[in-house]
């Protein structure tokens, strides 16, 4: 089953030099195509890295956030319950 590279340069929006290497991968393994797959999977594994550091900072923050907004609920749900109990005394 052979990859209909034209549809995938089409959807992806490769440039003229992508294209060229990757109808030369179906040709031949040669020792660039190696290099560039090799340096395209190191710029991926990065990319993921970075992404995922910057995913779990994120949450961190989120969680951060939400524990105060918590708190603010919980002290202003402590606040009204006083004021209930306040009116029905007094």
């Amino acid at each position: 089953m052979a990859l209909d590279i034209n549809r995938i340069t089409e959807q992806y929006n490769f440039s003229e030099n992508e294209k060229k290497i990757m109808s030369d991968s179906g040709t031949a393994n040669t020792a660039a195509m190696n290099q560039s797959r090799i340096v395209s999977e190191f710029i991926l594994a990065k990319k993921i890295d970075i992404a995922t550091d910057r995913m779990i900072e994120s949450n961190k923050k989120l969680s951060e956030s939400n524990e105060k907004y918590s708190k603010a609920m919980l002290y202003l749900t402590g606040a009204l319950v006083f004021v209930g109990i306040v009116q029905i005394f007094f």
